[in-house]
């Protein structure tokens, strides 16, 4: 099928060669067609939840990208600042909510498998349909893992003589940062790399959307709220954003299909989080324009 040299031919190979070079292009080209075939399966006879489905998960994913962004560049800025606690901390979660992006877009895995994914399932689930193609090595789930323990590590210990690990070892803060510096732009590329077999696939089995939300109107309201209702441990507070409430019905009409999410990141969702973040900006502040600056840069955001 060739799906890669259509998706490079249309686009430009600047906005998978990351991706490209890490996997291999023909080792790439068999997943993309992989992939298509487990979304046309998916697409067969997809009726109007479906559409609505995979349309918010294609949202979803695009906010753990643009997460996943947020602190690679406010690590960026950390880098260097005597501030390895916080820099251990952006770190992984730049990690962890990219391969969530991955996770969020993969048809194998059912919507409520991916609304709350542990921190100890994206161990599993990346093994099992990454690493096993020969996508992702074991590199990758090292750094995660070893990530994981550096940020739980100085969550709860004080340093205060000597050091854990070594100036020059692996755990070394300046070496994590630029482990993931490797990995972080090729795996948020197999993200937008999903969203457009995930939209090909639609185009190609149903090729059209659906209006009947007057008919779905309850079940559609249970599944826009399932992803933006958030519990405490004990039961006693609910926290719903309903800003993002209204940015899903927004999605939803714009595009009302599964869409790539170069269309999408930095048109809407970078725009809102620049919006949303401080009203008040300093020079020396966090500049958070350097997160649509840095998606424009390793995706195929338009």
């Amino acid at each position: 099928m060739a799906l890669l040299k259509k998706l490079t031919k249309k686009y430009g190979e600047s906005s998978f060669h990351e991706a490209i070079n890490m996997v291999g292009e023909a080792k790439l080209d068999d997943f993309c067609d992989r992939i298509y075939l487990g979304f046309c399966k998916e697409y067969e006879n997809a009726g109007y939840i479906k559409n609505v489905e995979w349309v918010l998960r294609h949202y979803f994913a695009s906010k753990k990208m643009t997460l996943s962004a947020l602190f690679y560049t406010q690590t960026e800025e950390l880098n260097g600042k005597c501030l390895k606690n916080l820099t251990f901390y952006t770190c992984y979660y730049s990690i962890f909510n990219a391969l969530l992006s991955n996770l969020i877009l993969t048809s194998s895995l059912k919507l409520d498998q991916v609304r709350q994914i542990s921190h100890s399932k994206v161990f599993s689930y990346i093994e099992n349909y990454f690493i096993r193609f020969g996508i992702y090595d074991v590199e990758l789930i090292d750094l995660l893992n070893e990530l994981r323990l550096t940020r739980e590590l100085y969550s709860y210990h004080l340093p205060l003589g000597g050091s854990i690990v070594r100036e020059g070892e692996n755990l070394n803060a300046d070496v994590m940062f630029l482990r993931l510096s490797e990995k972080i732009k090729p795996i948020l590329q197999i993200s937008d790399i999903l969203s457009y077999m995930s939209h090909f696939a639609w185009e190609k089995k149903v090729g059209k959307s659906f209006d009947e939300y007057a008919a779905h109107q309850e079940e559609i309201d249970a599944m826009f709220f399932s992803f933006i209702e958030h519990h405490d441990h004990l039961g006693k507070h609910c926290i719903i954003d309903d800003e993002d409430y209204r940015r899903q019905g927004y999605v939803l009409r714009k595009w009302n299909t599964p869409f790539p999410i170069g269309w999408f990141i930095t048109e809407k969702m970078c725009e809102d989080l620049e919006c949303g973040w401080e009203e008040c900006e300093t020079d020396d502040g966090f500049d958070i324009s350097n997160v649509g600056r840095f998606l424009s840069r390793v995706t195929s955001a338009i």
